[in-house]
């Protein structure tokens, strides 16, 4: 596995980009340039993680019997709870023995179009054990439902969350959120949430730390590739649901983590959206995580002594 132990590093580079349509983009030859100094064939293969780790479905198949594994023992795990009517409107919620714990809200990622809450449940293990309550979160896939549907469902079920955290046994004044892939994208956009516009009971500062991991803060260039198809986006819709182009409503303290081994692009979008977090005020890092790749690095949050569960931990125990 990859080492955790060696500094966090940040950086303050600017992004920029192209307009066009994905249609255009698609059709062009390679060689032709379709966003920033990328060609369609290679701009792919920035955002092409399964490509870039062939082994992937390894990592996949351990999350899932680690999760296997920590749901058979959590004996006071509560599976697919529910924050609204639909199919997918489900969440898993693991507490800790302590009483009136903080609460750890993890969003998964498979670029909105795969994967499922159950195999990232491994990660609750060293939240439980720091006496940390941990909820799983899941939401409807492309292309049955649009992105911006999937981001309604991420805010419904923070608002859930906090609004029944009596009921349900935790400080809902302690709520940290977090997420992997295309979950690290959903957490930068619900730190652009209007709460108490979203529902007027809601306090603005509902979420008091971030960590999104090797996230899309930008999804203009995800238009331009094949991954894009499924989400429907057209220029408007792509800037509508980037974080880079939203107000950072929450103060909340915030890691921008990935793995080191990742991309370049998604080295690129995570140090232009700590320079947009900290332009406008939000206590905002970088941690690229030594030796990560884009599935490795999560396991720098599953372990106790990892630098992105010692980050998780130490902002929400502060």
């Amino acid at each position: 596995m990859i080492s955790t132990r060696p500094p966090c590093t940040t950086s303050t580079r600017r992004s920029r980009g192209l307009s066009g349509s994905p249609a255009e983009a698609m059709e062009t030859s390679m060689g032709d340039i379709v966003y920033l100094d990328y060609d369609a064939d290679t701009l792919f293969a920035e955002y092409d993680n399964r490509g870039k780790v062939p082994d992937f479905e390894t990592y996949i198949a351990d999350f899932n019997a680690r999760s296997d594994h920590l749901r058979a023992e959590a004996g006071n795990g509560r599976i697919d709870l529910t924050y609204g009517d639909g199919p997918r409107d489900r969440f898993d919620l693991f507490l800790p023995d302590a009483r009136n714990p903080p609460l750890h809200v993890f969003i998964h990622g498979g670029y909105w179009q795969w994967n499922d809450k159950e195999t990232y449940a491994f990660l609750a293990r060293p939240f439980l054990e720091a006496g940390i309550g941990f909820a799983n979160l899941e939401y409807s896939l492309c292309p049955e439902v649009t992105p911006a549907k999937i981001l309604d469902q991420v805010r419904r079920a923070i608002a859930h969350l906090w609004a029944h955290g009596v009921e349900l046994g935790y400080d809902r004044d302690r709520l940290q959120v977090s997420g992997h892939s295309a979950g690290g994208h959903l957490t930068g956009a619900v730190m652009t949430t209007d709460w108490p516009a979203f529902a007027p009971d809601l306090p603005a500062d509902i979420l008091k730390s971030a960590m999104p991991i090797s996230g899309i803060f930008d999804l203009e260039p995800i238009r331009y590739t094949p991954i894009g198809d499924p989400l429907g986006l057209d220029a408007a819709g792509a800037a509508a649901l980037s974080p880079m182009f939203q107000l950072p409503r929450a103060r909340a303290r915030t890691v921008i983590a990935l793995g080191s081994l990742e991309g370049r692009e998604f080295h690129r979008q995570a140090e232009a959206f700590a320079v947009h977090c900290r332009n406008h005020g939000a206590d905002t890092r970088i941690c690229s995580v030594p030796g990560g790749h884009h599935f490795s690095v999560l396991e720098s949050l599953a372990d106790p002594d990892g630098q992105l569960f010692r980050l998780a931990r130490d902002m929400i125990l502060d």
